[in-house]
């Protein structure tokens, strides 16, 4: 398997009734997405509602899904944290595990410089011996990257690559185009089809929890030229998510796991539950897509 290429589900943490991690249900989730084919899994995300866990529950996390997966797949865990040092912790405990890379939103609420930027994926990177990988998150960070920003990121040796969550395919495609030997993840799931058309080898996202068969369906329509059948796929994805919108994303990914059989509990407040009419939205679409 080509390291850093394919469907990467970002993991939610699932919690028991108490609130607590629940383990048991994160492994089902990792193993039901090994039988179907996944190239690996992204861990403490925005999906796994990272900054509504304590520093180490994040570790607990991980330190469950590298059991749960062994060595079959790429393991990336994302150690952002709004401090350097806190960063680090998180980075050398990821790196002992043995984890494939490490990934990190933008320090935000504050305003940094690019420079300072820099120095943070750099001093963090610097303490590990995996690479990392820039998280791109304009609508959740608030810190939206230029491709010259990218340039700068791109001089390090131990940035191999950005999960690219935003929705500018122009600059997605000139970054692939721009920099051939680094690794862009499309992080939309709603643009799967249109970013693997721009080039990118590699996607990490919430929905591919409970629905990775259907990503995978895409890529290889695409990689044998039926696009008609590709973009089928995409469409009925993209209902599915048009409903996750409108209910809450990371909610909906859990009810959805729910509605497979795997108990993963409520998301932390302040989110707060789906009510009836939004489960049985949900349900009613997916029952539609199966």
């Amino acid at each position: 398997m080509t390291k850093f290429s394919g469907i990467y589900p970002a993991l939610i943490t699932p919690f028991t009734s108490n609130g607590k991690i629940n383990a048991k249900a994160m492994e089902q989730i990792i193993h039901i997405n090994l039988e179907k084919g996944v190239s690996g899994f992204y861990v403490g995300g925005s999906t796994a509602e990272a900054f509504l866990l304590s520093p180490e529950e994040r570790k607990t996390v991980l330190e469950i899904a590298m059991k749960a997966a062994g060595d079959k797949v790429q393991i990336i865990a994302n150690i952002g944290m709004l401090s350097t040092e806190q960063g680090i912790d998180l980075a050398k405990h990821a790196d002992k595990l043995g984890v494939s890379a490490i990934s990190s939103v933008p320090p935000f609420y504050y305003q940094y410089t690019i420079h300072e930027y820099y120095k943070y994926y750099v001093d963090i990177s610097n303490t590990v011996s995996v690479p990392m990988l820039i998280y791109n998150v304009p609508a959740m960070s608030k810190v939206n990257f230029s491709e010259e920003d990218f340039v700068t990121f791109f001089k390090s040796r131990k940035i191999i690559g950005v999960k690219y969550t935003s929705y500018d395919l122009f600059l997605a495609q000139k970054l692939i185009s721009r920099f051939p030997k680094k690794i862009l993840f499309i992080g939309h799931d709603e643009i799967f089809l249109s970013a693997i058309a721009a080039g990118a080898k590699a996607a990490i996202g919430s929905t591919m929890c409970f629905m990775a068969e259907k990503f995978i369906q895409i890529r290889n329509c695409f990689n044998n030229h039926d696009m008609k059948n590709a973009l089928k796929i995409q469409d009925e994805v993209n209902k599915i998510i048009a409903v996750l919108i409108k209910i809450g994303v990371f909610k909906g990914v859990k009810a959805a796991l729910e509605l497979q059989g795997i108990p993963c509990g409520q998301c932390r407040k302040p989110f707060q539950p789906l009510n009836s009419q939004e489960l049985q939205e949900l349900k009613e679409v997916l029952d539609l897509y199966k």
